[in-house]
C-alpha cells in the first residue's frame, strides 16, 4: 500500500472520488493526512448496566429485536454537547463519538484513523487505529479512552485525530466492487453505535465456548 501526500489527496477530492465535508479551514489537511474533528454527540460505557460482555448475549438475539436493541442502549449513556459546550472524559473511561465530518472513500483507497500527537500527551487516545474500509460512506467513529488520570474536557469542532489514505491494488477491481455492496455493519453511519461483537462468529459461539 502506498500512502496519498497532501497533493493527492486534493486531487482526489477535487475530482470527487474522495470526499471529506466540512474542511474549515486549510491547515486541516496535513502532509500526508486530514485532520478529524469532534462531532456533537459522546456514547459513554455506563459501569453497573451489564456484569460483564458476553458474545453470547449478540449471537442468541438477531440484532433487530427489540431486546437485543435495548441492551445494546443500555451500556452506553448518551450526551448531546451544542457547539459551545463541552464534555468530560474521565480517567479510565470509553466514550464512542462521531467525527464532524462526513467521509466517503472510493474503492481503491483504505483509510487509518489515529489520535493526534498532541492530545495522545495529554493521555486522550484512540482505543484502536480504526480502519476505514473502501468504499465506506459515512462519519467515523471515535473510540476515545482517557488513559491519563485526570479529566479531559472536550469541545465539538476540536481536532481529535486524524486520518490517513492508503492506496490499494487491486488484482480483481470487479470482484473487489461486487464485495464492496455486501460490506459491514458500520456502512452509511450517522452516529456512533455499540458493535456486534458477534458478527460472523455466530456459528462458533453456538457451539463453543459458554455452551453447555
Amino acid at each position: 500500500m502506498t500512502a496519498l501526500s497532501r497533493s493527492s489527496i486534493l486531487a482526489r477530492m477535487k475530482s470527487r472520488e474522495l470526499f471529506i465535508s466540512p474542511i474549515l479551514g486549510t491547515d486541516q489537511l496535513g502532509m500526508s493526512s486530514v485532520d478529524l474533528r469532534m462531532g456533537t454527540v459522546a456514547l459513554v460505557a455506563r459501569a453497573g448496566a451489564q456484569s460483564h460482555v458476553d458474545p453470547n448475549a449478540y449471537a442468541n438475539a438477531p440484532m433487530q429485536a427489540h431486546g437485543a436493541m435495548e441492551g445494546k442502549k443500555q451500556k452506553h449513556e448518551r450526551f448531546d454537547i451544542p457547539f459551545g459546550e463541552s464534555f468530560l472524559l474521565h480517567p479510565g473511561s470509553l466514550a464512542l463519538v462521531p467525527t464532524l465530518e462526513w467521509v466517503l472513500l472510493p474503492g481503491d483507497l483504505q483509510g487509518v484513523v489515529t489520535a493526534r500527537s498532541s492530545w495522545a500527551r495529554e493521555g486522550l487516545n484512540i482505543a484502536t487505529a480504526t480502519i476505514v474500509n473502501p468504499g465506506y460512506t459515512g462519519i467515523v467513529t471515535l473510540e476515545l479512552a482517557n488513559f491519563g488520570q485526570i479529566p479531559i474536557k472536550l469541545y465539538p469542532g476540536l481536532r481529535l485525530a486524524q486520518i490517513a489514505f492508503y492506496d490499494l491494488h487491486r488484482a480483481d477491481p470487479a470482484r473487489d466492487d461486487e464485495h464492496l455492496k455486501k460490506q459491514g455493519q458500520f456502512q452509511m453511519a450517522f452516529e456512533p453505535s455499540a458493535g456486534d461483537i458477534a458478527k460472523k462468529d455466530e456459528a462458533f459461539l453456538s457451539k463453543g465456548p459458554g455452551r453447555t
